[in-house]
């Protein structure tokens, strides 16, 4: 059960990063106006919180699972 907790936290952060890093070559283009580089920013700022949130739900998941 412990494995399957760590595949879902490594999938799921796996699938933020993929995001992120979309995100942040969307910033680059030149296209990108400014309206939409503020949105792009909070998308990716969301994506790390996510992500930490992702995690630490994930480590009490198996610290639970290892006393049962």
């Amino acid at each position: 059960m412990i494995t399957m907790v760590r595949l879902a936290r490594i999938l799921l952060i796996l699938v933020l990063a993929a995001l992120t890093v979309s995100f942040v070559v969307g910033l680059g283009r030149p296209e990108v106006g400014a309206v939409e580089k503020v949105a792009l920013l909070a998308l990716v700022a969301g994506c790390v919180v996510l992500a930490a949130k992702i995690s630490t739900l994930a480590s009490k998941a198996q610290e639970r699972l290892q006393r049962h």
